[in-house]
């Protein structure tokens, strides 16, 4: 087919919905309202995936931490990777919270508690747990 970005869908869309004689008059209405919907998708998970690292870096996290590879803690797509089709979002919040030591090596993580809300500790884990 054609590859087209989600800011270039939104275009098509409202390209068509306005413009009786559009060029993308020979997609069907039902074509375009999913292209909409799969558009808002996009950008929305792209909001998520910002706001996960903001926090991440927010928190301090990124101070010993990757999203690819190792820096002095695991990177956050081997955690992702170790935890896969695991309920644990629970679990690693306090990980995080109390520190721990053991499970990715020698060194320790320290205690993260307080810096950062509840509610930011629960968006940081499920960024690091879809990546």
């Amino acid at each position: 087919m054609f590859e087209v970005g989600f800011s270039e869908i939104i275009v098509i869309v409202l390209d068509f919905m306005m413009n009786t004689q559009s060029k993308y008059a020979w997609l069907p209405m039902s074509s375009l309202t999913s292209l909409l919907f799969i558009a808002a998708l996009g950008l929305a998970s792209q909001a998520a995936w910002a706001d996960g690292a903001a926090l991440a870096d927010k928190g301090g996290c990124l101070a010993c931490h990757n999203v690819d590879s190792r820096k002095v803690g695991p990177a956050f797509k081997d955690v992702a990777a170790k935890y896969k089709d695991q309920d644990v979002q629970a679990t690693l919040i306090e990980k995080i919270k109390t520190g721990g030591r053991g499970n990715w090596g020698v060194l320790p993580m320290p205690p993260n508690a307080g810096k950062l809300s509840e509610e930011e500790f629960k968006e940081v884990v499920q960024w690091i747990t879809a990546l």
